[in-house]
């Protein structure tokens, strides 16, 4: 029995020939044809949900491919700093957290950047902190870095006298290590809505950027459970400390027992997640030049080849494909040194996670050792200037290739991701910062590396299917292929570029099940 049909749309099936049909019909989960009205609206019965599209765009379900996407539920746990641009009002999102809160229990915030975000250019220090939380511990992170109160330091058994509360890269995992773990129901909360808020935007499928064993066990749980409105490809983060830094003994306790088996289509293990350098809005991502500002600083490099070489050799054998996020060229040099020297054939390709400054060289290297690439444009949206102020224009205008990594990787070798929090989750307007090389405030940065339209939606479908190992059954809209699918107010291949920043997801559908529905819909 047809479970659903969809009628007069502009359906892209994203197949080979890039055919453009009328309608789908989904049984049991899958996608049963796709065709004309004529052929397909016969499929329906009497208890099939019929959807009118009135000529409107059908694309498969997106994939965000580098995603910390459990931060997206957090709304009602943590401070939210959405859309706040001073201090004082920062501040104000903080004590009104923690006039929530029992005296002494811990205010968490969401990840955020009050460096580029705030009027004054920085964020809170920990005086701030202790007088808006009530003397309460604060934890706020920043992506690679975290401001803390006082009370915060204490718990970690850092000495507070001549602190500002300001951690960075490693040294705010010593704060990290004390926040406590939230409840298992609450976590399955969070973990729900965070699902549900990508649905809104027609993700479908995300690659869980650096998903800790306890989230791992509980989005396996939803999935096992008829729970999951997401299909998650977990890159496992074993250790809450900075990966390079655990004893390799530890390293190979943690991952001995191979990666957690797939549940139901909703889960999959991806990889084990390692972390060589920082970031270029930071200033502390690797490179092979001098930054501007010093010519004897080439950013932070937490782990050496011999090092790296043996975290990656521990994971290959133990059955884990890695991930590394490297953003500088210097750091990509490393990964794939260490890539090259321990090629494990049997898994799914490691990744360069970032890779936002790899350079032509390391392309060719990286197609010739079946590498991928997990790329972000997103990093360029509100960063170019803080970028350039460390790198230089030249190398901000070469930052996040895509017209290279396309040509030298093939589409299946590059997936399109956000890096949710630290960037927005928005697909469209990644598609659109993807072909016209525009920032948030309209200028052009790296216009030679701009991508076409349809090149852009397959990051997002086809490659990220790719990037999973699952592109025989997902990323199209073929029959047997898994039934997830977007409904859109307007066609992402033919809308002007302002049209484009706007389009509106109006239904999500994940394995045949409608998860997101505006009700605009007939």
């Amino acid at each position: 029995m047809t479970d659903l049909v969809l009628l007069g749309g502009r359906v892209h099936t994203l197949d080979a020939r890039g055919t453009v049909a009328e309608a789908v019909a989904v049984t049991g989960g899958r996608v049963s044809a796709v065709g004309r009205d004529a052929d397909v609206a016969p499929l329906a019965g009497p208890s099939t949900r019929v959807v009118r599209l009135a000529g409107r765009t059908v694309i498969p379900g997106l994939v965000d491919s580098h995603c910390h996407f459990e931060n997206a539920g957090m709304d009602e746990h943590t401070v939210s700093f959405a859309g706040v641009r001073t201090l004082d009002a920062a501040l104000d999102r903080v004590a009104a957290l923690a006039a929530t809160r029992e005296p002494g229990a811990w205010v968490q915030g969401q990840p955020w950047n009050p460096l580029l975000q705030l009027a004054e250019g920085r964020g809170p220090n920990r005086h701030e902190l202790d007088r808006a939380a009530g003397g309460r511990p604060v934890y706020l992170p920043e992506g690679h870095a975290a401001t803390v109160s006082t009370a915060a330091l204490e718990r970690a058994g850092v000495d507070p006298s001549g602190h500002d509360g300001r951690l960075v890269e490693g040294a705010r995992h010593a704060v990290a290590r004390v926040v406590p773990e939230w409840t298992r129901a609450e976590r399955a909360a969070q973990l729900t809505a965070a699902m549900r808020a990508l649905n809104r935007h027609g993700i479908t499928s995300v690659v869980a950027g650096a998903l800790r064993p306890p989230d791992v066990e509980a989005v396996r749980e939803l999935a096992g459970d008829g729970r999951s409105t997401l299909r998650v490809a977990a890159m496992v983060m074993p250790s809450s400390e900075l990966n390079p830094s655990v004893p390799l003994a530890d390293w190979e306790a943690l991952l001995a027992s191979g990666p957690p088996g797939p549940v139901g289509g909703h889960y999959l293990t991806r990889g084990v997640k390692l972390q060589v350098d920082g970031g270029m809005t930071l200033g502390t991502a690797a490179t092979r030049e001098p930054y501007r500002t010093d010519p004897c600083y080439h950013g932070e490099v937490f782990a050496d080849r011999d090092r790296l070489g043996e975290l990656v050799g521990a994971a290959h054998r133990a059955g884990w494909p890695v991930g590394t996020h490297v953003v500088g060229d210097a750091a990509i040099d490393l990964a794939l040194d260490v890539y090259e020297a321990g090629r494990c054939r049997g898994l799914l390709p490691d990744v360069l996670i970032h890779a936002s400054l790899i350079r032509p060289d390391q392309i060719a290297r990286a197609r010739a050792l079946g590498v991928q690439v997990a790329a972000q444009i997103p990093f360029l949206w509100h960063n170019r200037v803080a970028i350039a102020g460390h790198l230089g224009d030249a190398r901000t205008e070469a930052a996040v290739p895509l017209r290279d990594l396309v040509d030298g990787l093939g589409l299946d070798g590059v997936a399109a991701g956000t890096d949710y929090p630290i960037n927005a989750l928005d697909p469209f307007q990644n598609i659109y910062a993807m072909t016209t090389r525009r920032d948030a405030a309209g200028d052009v940065v790296g216009d030679t590396q701009a991508i076409t339209r349809a090149e852009a939606l397959r990051l997002y479908t086809t490659s990220g299917a790719a990037h999973t190992g699952e592109q025989e059954v997902k990323g199209r809209l073929t029959a047997g292929a898994l039934a997830d699918l977007a409904v859109l107010g307007a066609d992402p291949l033919t809308a002007s570029d302002d049209e484009l920043r706007a389009i509106e997801v109006l239904m999500t559908v994940v394995d045949g099940q409608i998860v997101y529905d505006t009700g605009l819909l007939g």
